[in-house]
């Protein structure tokens, strides 16, 4: 069997259903990082109301962060990320790396993860965050 393209008009239909539903529920979405897929909450980011925009060019999101910027929540490396609704249901899932790829291993060196995540922590070298810190993530479109 074939695999099936999906069409940029298909895309966006997608992606505005996504953000749509992403706004549902009482708080804003955001955007949560974790120590790895299960692991400890280290930060949040949060997104604004709406959460984010189709892009006419291609019909991907690219996500709206909050008016203000987050503080960092416990010391940790960041690995794994979840954008959830405003509700708490976790829409979209996948790694977090530095803008080089890099992600941290949690003992001060660095994993070269072989490509840039859907999570892109700027100014940071690898994923390790510190308490108190801002949450800063590169604007980027997905989906």
């Amino acid at each position: 069997m074939r695999d099936l393209v999906l069409t940029q008009e298909a895309r966006a239909a997608r992606n505005a259903a996504s953000i749509a539903r992403a706004d549902e529920g009482p708080g804003n979405s955001a955007i949560k990082l974790y120590t790895a897929q299960g692991g400890t909450l280290v930060a949040v980011r949060q997104l604004g109301k709406p959460c984010g925009s189709v892009r006419e060019a291609d019909g991907r999101m690219v996500l709206v962060p909050g008016a203000q910027n987050d503080l960092v929540l416990a010391t940790g490396a960041a690995n794994w990320g979840e954008w959830c609704a405003g509700d708490g249901v976790a829409l979209y899932v996948g790694p977090v790396t530095d803008e080089h790829g890099m992600a941290s291993d949690g003992a001060g060196g660095l994993v070269d993860t072989g490509d840039v995540g859907p999570w892109v922590l700027e100014g940071t070298r690898g994923t390790q965050l510190y308490e108190g810190g801002l949450v800063l993530l590169r604007s980027a479109a997905i989906g």
